[in-house]
Formats: structure tokens, sequence, C-alpha cells
């Protein structure tokens, strides 16, 4: 088999496209044409691309003209045209040397990446070399620089790919790329010049994907240079500098310097080459903002529109300010229907490092919301969606509001919107209206669970659960419990309404019969047994926000058992009815109940027992709660912050004391992990756990708790938690400090199981302040959300 070197080639190629022919025989028929060099091609072929027949009069120019197309195909290497006169006329031969055929590319030495990385890179950059096609060299080395080009984006800046081109038959041939992949090449320092605004230390925290080798940057892969990534930081820089006022920096481009930490090893991987940057930098002078002017709005007043424009901080020219404004601006058109508004802003210079900001608006066209559909509801009704959707037909198409509805919808979890193309629009420009078509698919919505376990309330326990949140497809929900375990006992029937009688208002009832028996401490126990019933009733205050009354009923069995200091059994039996009317608001706009990623819910739930409403149980209870989930990276590993503070506060009246289970307690997987179930109590300014006249430790009359967590979401159902979480509960006469809080940290690890309809959670708790009489796990077991 012949072997071919891409430079032999490549002559071919350039000596193919100056082809030479007689033009002195230009004028005289053409009696005959023979063709060598075939192999692939036919005659025919030929004949259709020089556009060639027997008895047409010969014209040099003409067919120099489709023979350089001819090449430009890639079909041929090269072409001579040789003609003779032939009595009074011409003989044409045309000797041609073919293109081979791509039959195969095989690639040698591919470890730190796949070959799928490369034909997806051949796609993305349409390189043409695919098998089956005309062999084309400078499409082959667009594909070397492609793979030297990937290798340098994980950090492979050494890395080089060669070719070789394998003749395997007369018109075939196979292409053999060898890559030395090299050593990763990790960034040793980043250095700046120019810079007097801002210290080193800042520039580096803003170049957030181009750090220095240590073991976290190795880790999370921001020491590797990356040329893409090294160009946004770039950008990040002067977003900086433009955010104070410095609208004329200049980022020059970087230094790039690459030394061997060991220059005598025979190897370039044993070398250890690093890389060290240098920014230059020109900062300009410092610009403040002079007037605002806006021009071409019709629709909205100077004034409403000046109003949005936050006033930049010492009145310098930020150009955080500016494009929040021209955000804000926008966002205030299209949530009036103006879809296609445009604003675009001109900054004038003045003396003294003055610049006015002229903003000019062009309007469009307001658009009507003409149709709305809805796909893939195949058991939920269409009004059960539509319900839940702030925007209607006929109105004027309110972008924010069709976001906001699209999020209320993903909270209903048996109907999921397609999150890649949730909504189709369909413009109508002649009627100036839009059809909008709803994209999704119907979730899990019955839950059939049969099986048993281990909990830390419940310990070892067996179930039975069914429960479904679409009934009939109408949304409303009917649930069915049955629990026997070693600690607690459970029956528990419901049927809640989300829009009672079609309008936007919710009403549910709940009977239950409970019993719980636990160890709260080694010698002491408590059980507790009660049976009632619930009657709620809300109102939908908007897409988000309810108002929530809750009426229960129930009467209660409580015993404790426990041995005193001295060493005497004590036993306490409380028998009593509680009537209690509870009101809470609450907004909700988290993007998941179960796993959100994304959003916010607060509120606050007031509760009285006793008095008017019976009983033999008299208190108040308030309880102020807010929760934000906070996404950090986007893409990539996604990752989420999360905060939560929930408060508590609860007084008796009419002369009345609160019992065991009216006061506060935390600890367990819902509160404070690591801790037991309800196993803080009150405790005095040293530390000691504070006991009622019992003997029993005290529950407090008010509560703090707050958590923090780092969230992973690893991919499908997976996720990791970093957390934190501090809490105290503390009597009415004692002041608010941090002294005796608990605080734990750890770690867990989360699987969102859809027959569950919750997470299954496994919980590693190191206790950050213990004291001495702490009932503490360091390991947990539990199901569903963390709070």
């Amino acid at each position: 088999m012949n072997r071919l070197s891409p430079i032999v080639l490549g002559l071919c190629l350039l000596i193919g496209a100056s082809p030479l022919w007689p033009q002195e025989l230009s004028g005289r028929p053409i009696l005959d044409i023979q063709f060598e060099g075939l192999e692939a091609l036919t005659p025919e072929t030929m004949l259709f691309y020089l556009e060639l027949e027997e008895g047409q009069v010969y014209n040099a120019e003409a067919l120099n003209d489709k023979i350089h197309a001819l090449w430009g195909r890639g079909l041929v290497d090269d072409i001579s045209v040789e003609g003779k006169q032939l009595d009074d006329g011409v003989r044409l031969l045309i000797t041609i040397k073919e293109r081979p055929t791509l039959r195969s590319v095989n690639y040698k030495g591919l470890k730190k990446i796949e070959r799928n990385d490369i034909t997806d890179r051949i796609a993305k950059d349409r390189i043409r070399v695919r098998e089956g096609d005309p062999l084309n060299m400078g499409e082959l080395f667009r594909l070397k620089a492609a793979i030297e080009d990937l290798y340098a984006e994980k950090g492979f800046r050494l890395a080089e790919a060669q070719f070789a081109i394998e003749r395997v038959s007369v018109t075939d041939c196979t292409v053999d790329f060898s890559i030395d992949e090299g050593d990763k090449v990790r960034i040793e320092d980043v250095d700046f010049e120019g810079n007097t605004v801002f210290r080193d230390l800042r520039l580096r925290v803003a170049m957030k994907n181009t750090q220095k080798s240590n073991f976290i940057t190795k880790i999370l892969k921001k020491d590797v240079y990356n040329t893409a990534k090294f160009e946004e930081d770039l950008d990040k820089l002067r977003a900086l500098y433009r955010k104070a006022g410095y609208k004329n920096v200049v980022i020059g481009d970087p230094q790039v310097d690459l030394r061997a930490k060991k220059p005598s090893a025979e190897t370039v991987k044993e070398q250890k080459r690093r890389m060290f940057i240098t920014v230059p930098i020109e900062e300009g002078d410092r610009w403040k903002l002079g007037e605002i002017t806006i021009e071409g709005n019709e629709r909205f007043s100077d004034e409403l529109l000046l109003r949005v424009m936050k006033k930049p901080k010492g009145g310098w020219l930020r150009s955080s300010v500016i494009d929040e404004g021209v955000e804000t601006i926008t966002e205030v058109y299209s949530n009036s229907g103006h879809l296609f508004v445009q604003v675009d802003t001109e900054l004038v210079e003045r003396e003294n490092q003055v610049a006015d900001l002229i903003i000019r608006i062009d309007e469009g066209e307001q658009y009507r919301i003409g149709r709305i559909e809805i796909l893939g509801n195949t058991r939920t009704k269409d009004k059960v969606i539509r319900r839940e959707m702030g925007i209607q037909e006929g109105y004027v198409l309110n972008t924010g509001l069709l976001k906001n509805s699209l999020l209320r919808i993903g909270q209903l979890e048996f109907f999921k919107v397609d999150e890649e193309d949730p909504v189709a629009f369909d413009f109508n420009d002649e009627e100036k209206t839009v059809d909008l078509t709803l994209n999704g698919e119907e979730g899990e919505r019955t839950e059939l669970l049969f099986g048993g376990g281990f909990s830390e309330i419940d310990g070892f326990f067996g179930q039975l659960q069914f429960r479904t949140r679409n009934f009939l497809g109408r949304g409303e929900t009917v649930a069915v419990s049955l629990q026997a375990g070693s600690r607690q006992s459970i029956f528990d029937v419901s049927y809640f309404v989300p829009w009672f009688l079609d309008k936007p208002q919710n009403a549910g009832i709940q009977a239950f019969r409970r019993s719980l028996d636990y160890s709260q401490l080694s010698n002491q126990n408590v059980f507790q047994e009660s049976s009632g019933i619930v009657l709620t009733y809300g109102r939908n205050l908007s897409l988000f926000r309810t108002l929530t009354f809750a009426y229960t009923f129930a009467d209660t069995d409580e015993r404790r058992t426990a041995f005193s200091l001295s060493g005497d059994l004590i036993e306490q039996e409380f028998k009593r009815t509680i009537s209690s009317l509870r009101v809470s608001f609450a907004k909700d706009k988290r993007d998941s109940r179960l796993q959100p990623t994304s959003g916010v819910r607060y509120g606050a739930a007031a509760e009285i027992a006793g008095g008017a409403l019976g009983g033999d149980t008299d208190f108040y209870r308030i309880i102020p709660f807010f929760t934000k989930y906070l996404p950090v990276t986007k893409t990539g590993l996604r990752t989420v912050a999360a905060f939560n503070l929930r408060l508590g506060w609860v007084e008796p009246y009419s002369g009345q004391v609160l019992l065991f289970n009216d006061r506060f307690y935390l600890g367990g997987e819902n509160s404070i992990r690591g801790f037991e179930f309800r196993s803080i109590w009150v405790r005095d300014e040293d530390g000691n756990t504070v006991t009622d006249p019992s003997g029993f430790p005290l529950g407090g009359e008010r509560s703090f708790q707050m958590n923090l967590e780092y969230i992973l979401v690893v991919g499908g159902p997976f996720r990791v938690v970093l957390f934190q979480d501090t809490g105290k509960v503390f009597l009415g006469e004692q002041d608010f400090s941090t002294r005796n809080f608990s605080a734990t940290a750890g770690v867990e690890f989360q699987v969102n199981v859809p027959m569950l309809g919750a997470p299954l959670r496994f919980i590693y708790s190191n206790n950050l302040r213990p004291f001495p009489d702490d009932r503490f796990q360091t390991f947990q077991f539990s199901i569903g959300p963390s709070f």
C-alpha cells in the first residue's frame, strides 16, 4: 500500500489548481473526448461537470472555468487537458487524478478526552471530515487544530495531534491521528500590572475561573487555563472597574509564560511545566453620571421611567446601575405587552469627567393574548391548570405574570412543565395577538406505599399509605395512612380541595388517631395518645400568597414516668381537650416543595386555644418563619445556598400553665440535626438543664432555630447537602443571648424517591457545642424535606 504524506498531497492540490491546455485550438469543433485515470468517476460524470460533448465548439476559457469549479467540489486532486488537431476539429485527452475517498478516521493516544468529544466538536465547528466523502486536506488541518483546542481547554496545552494518510486501495484511504497528550499545565500565579484602584487580591477574586493552583482549586478545576473561561474572567475585570465608574478601562492582552519546575528532567511530563499569567491594566479616569434623558417613549412618561433608575452610590458612573435600569425598563414594557421593545443607551462625555446618559426606546407593538392551549395533560382537567395562571385570553400579555404562572403550575407537582420548551408563541402581526401553547406532562399523582423501616421518631415501623394529589384529575388530595411502630402508631384520613366551589379558596378535613411512645432520656418515658379532627379553610390572596384558618378539636391523654434525683419513681398523667384556631399567612415562591433550588417562603402562624373556643387548654402561640433558596452556580455542578429561620412564642392565659406538649422543644432531622427528637430544652446561664417541679426537662416559651445549607445537585435524584444548624429554647423571663445555643454541622445525602413522594435522607452530624447531658446521634435516617 502507498502512503502519502500531508505535504505531498498538498502539492498535488496546488498543481491541480493550475491546469494547462492549448488555447490556440479554440473555435474548432470537438470531434473526440478521451479520459485517462478514472477509477470511481465515470466518463459521463466528467462530461456532465465539464459540460462537454462531441460536436460542440471548443472554448478554452469556458473549459478553464469548469475545471476550476470541478476542482472546488473536492472530487479531484489533479486534472490536465491535452488538445490535438484532428482534421478540421479537436481531440481532447483529459487526464484525471481522483481525490481518494475517506473510509475511516482513527485516533491513537486518547486518554483525557473521548472520541465522542471529538465528534461533538466536528459537528459544532462544522468540520467536513466524514467517512465516505472525498479527502480534504484543509479540513484535516482544521480537525487537528480542534483536537489540540479540546486538550487546551482541559489544561493540556502541550498536547500535539499529528495525522498520516494511508492508501488502502486505488480510490480509498484512511487517516490515522496520533495524539501526544503531554502533561496538564496548571496555573502557578496570576499577577497584574498597572492596577492602583483595586488590590491584586480583589482582582484575583473576580477571576473565578482562572486561579492559582492549590488543593481547593484543583478539586474545583479552577487552576487550569481555558481560553474561553479566561476571556470571561477578563470581562469580569472590566465589569468590576466599570461598576466603580472607570468606563474607559483597558484590559490588555495577557502575558503567558510557561516555566518548568524541573527543567533538567528528561521528559516534558517530568519537567512539570507551570503557567505564569500577567494581566496589564490601564484604569483610566473615574467618571461621574450627569443628566439622564429618555427618548422614544410614548406608553410611559419620563417621570415613571426615571423613577426605576437607581441613583448610583457617590454619583459615580456605575455600569451596574445603568444595566439594572435598562433591564427594569425592558421589564416594564414587556409586562405591558411590548414584547419586542428595544432599549439602547449612549454616553455623552462632558468636561471634568462627567457623562450624560441618553436612553433611547423603540417600544414596538403591544400584543394581547389570543388563545391559550395546554398540551400533555392526559389526566388533569384543563381548568385545574388554567386556574393557577395569572393570565387570561384577550388580556395584554404580561411576561412577568406568565413566568409566575409557570412557577405556580410547577408547584402543583402532579403536572410538570417542560423545562426546555415550556411555552410556544405563535404571533399574529396583523391582529397584534399571540397564541400560547403550554407544554408539559403528567407527573406522579398517586403514592401507594406498603413497607416498613426505621426512623428517629417512629423507631421500627410498618406502614400502609395511599395518597393521590390529583383525585379524578381535579387537583384534589385524598390520603389514608396506617402505621404501627415501636414508638408511634398513626391512623390518618384527609381530604383537601384547593379550589373550593371553583373559587380561589381551599377547604379540607382531617381525622386522626395517634399514639407516641418514645424515650426522652435514659430515665424518662413519655406516652401520648390523641384523636381528633381538623377543619381548614383558606383564601388564595394571589398566585403565591395564602391565608388559612384551621380549627382543631382533639382529646389527648399524656403520661410521663421518670426517676427523680432521689431515685423515686415519678408518674404524671394529663387528660385534656384542646380546641384551637390557627390563622396562618404564607407566601411560597419556591420552584419545588420537596427539593427546591430557588425561591422564597415566608409567613407566620398565630394560634389561640381555649377561651370562647371551649376545651380546657388555654394558650396563645405565634410562629413566624422565613426560608430562602439561592442558586450559586447554574452550569456544571449546580449548587444552591439555603437559609431557614423559625421563631416561636407561646404564653398561657386564664391562670393556666403550659403542659409538656404545649412548649417548644428542638432536636430532630427537621430542626437541629444530630440531636434526638425534642431533646433540646431550657438551660440556665450555666448550661444546666431546667426542670419542672416534677423533675422533667422543661420546654421553652420561646424558640429560635436557624439552618444553613449548601446543596450540591449531583444529578438525577441525588443531592449532597452541607449544613450548619443552630437553635435554643428559653423561658420568657430569660434574655435572648448566644449563650447555651446548641449547634451542629455535617453532611447529608439525599435521594428523591417518587414512590415515597419525598427524599430519603442519610445524615451525618457533629455536635459543635456539646453539653454533658446532650442526647446526640452522629448518624440519622429520615424521609422528607429538611425544613
